[in-house]
């Protein structure tokens, strides 16, 4: 198993076009759908009906993609945490957040608490609220889109909100537009399996938009996207924690911001050493 290999799938999953999915995954169509095949023999059974327009996914398809999202997260989870264990700190206070509040809304909120004697771990959404699960972190600050299925179990209280804003520097044409029903013009998105991806994509299927087109860039990273937005390269869903004077939002409909809570997480008293 590679981890190009879950990219690659989900990246088809979002697509359902062999084609389009190869120049998402910045690769010739031969070599992509060679990848595929891999993943495929190396789970012993076909993902997609190549039959249909556009290509389905088959019920072994459809029961890998409710595993690799998790999966994907928890690979680059899994080396962050085994970096983290070597902590130079005796008895440190374990605070696990995402990058996006680990560079913004954190160090303001350690100082307000006056914390000492901690360690920070950056991880992706789920990484943060499994390491609490699972007795990895004393502590995790993340964005909750109001999913409360993913803190079963935990104790949690909002401390803070932001949005994500489809935003553009500051000054310059119309990056992107809504014609109709379809997003046009140079967009930037996250990649897929991501959590911001995921909301952005439930937020314009609810109301029926769609993208025209091959999107400018692929990222994992916020922080990357708001680099390329500040250089005028496109537009991009950015968290307002991060905006600047640089970047404004683009001219869209007012849902086309998608709130979140700011939640720090814990393991019940019970639990906790």
């Amino acid at each position: 198993m590679e981890l190009q290999w879950i990219d690659d799938f989900l990246a088809l999953c979002q697509t359902r076009n062999f084609t389009r999915a190869a120049q998402a995954r910045c690769t010739t169509q031969s070599a992509y759908s060679r990848r595929v095949q891999r993943l495929e023999e190396w789970l012993g059974a076909p993902l997609f009906d190549r039959e249909r327009r556009p290509v389905a996914l088959t019920p072994a398809g459809e029961e890998f993609l409710s595993r690799a999202h998790r999966l994907r997260d928890e690979i680059f989870d899994a080396r962050r945490a085994v970096l983290s264990v070597s902590s130079h700190l005796e008895k440190a206070l374990r605070i696990y957040a995402t990058n996006t509040l680990a560079a913004t809304f954190l160090s303001p909120w350690l100082i307000e608490r006056e914390l000492r004697n901690y360690s920070v771990v950056v991880a992706s959404v789920s990484g943060c609220i499994e390491a609490v699960k699972r007795g990895h972190a004393d502590l995790a600050l993340a964005p909750n889109f109001g999913d409360a299925d993913a803190l079963a179990g935990l104790e949690f209280e909002e401390i803070g909100e932001d949005r994500l804003i489809l935003a553009q520097r500051r000054g310059a044409e119309n990056v992107v537009a809504l014609d109709g029903d379809a997003l046009v013009g140079r967009l930037m998105v996250y990649a897929p399996g991501t959590h911001y991806g995921a909301r952005i994509g439930a937020m314009l299927a609810a109301h029926g938009v769609h993208i025209r087109g091959r999107p400018l860039c692929e990222s994992a990273s916020a922080e990357a996207l708001l680099a390329q937005v500040e250089a005028g390269l496109g537009a991009a869903w950015i968290p307002a924690i991060l905006m600047r004077e640089t970047i404004v939002r683009c001219d869209v409909p007012d849902y086309f911001d998608i709130p979140y809570k700011i939640l720090l997480a814990r393991a019940p008293k019970e639990k906790r050493a």
